[in-house]
């Protein structure tokens, strides 16, 4: 798994549905890697890595990364898929 984008900021309900399914994966924080998290000379973006089990939907302006190796607009998360996991999911190319 790699990152590829930052999400916009997530709604009340689907926050409240994710805050008892995300686990975190240690006690460290982490930096995105590249721009990532922004544009090219952006300050990094520092986040609490989870363990990668939770799948939700998002909608997006585009179907993959593509500028710099991520989204060029930021997704919106609209539901945990709470019928899928990771396992389900095809792998990236």
């Amino acid at each position: 798994m790699r990152a590829v984008g930052v999400s916009l900021p997530l709604g009340q309900a689907v926050r409240h549905e994710l805050l008892p399914l995300l686990r975190p994966a240690g006690d460290t924080k982490a930096e995105l890697p590249g721009t990532v998290g922004g544009l090219p000379g952006a300050d990094p973006v520092y986040y609490g890595p989870v363990i990668p089990d939770v799948v939700v939907e998002i909608e997006a302006d585009q179907t993959g990364p593509r500028e710099f190796g991520r989204f060029r607009h930021r997704p919106r998360v609209l539901r945990v898929r709470g019928d899928l996991t990771a396992d389900n999911l095809p792998s990236a190319p």
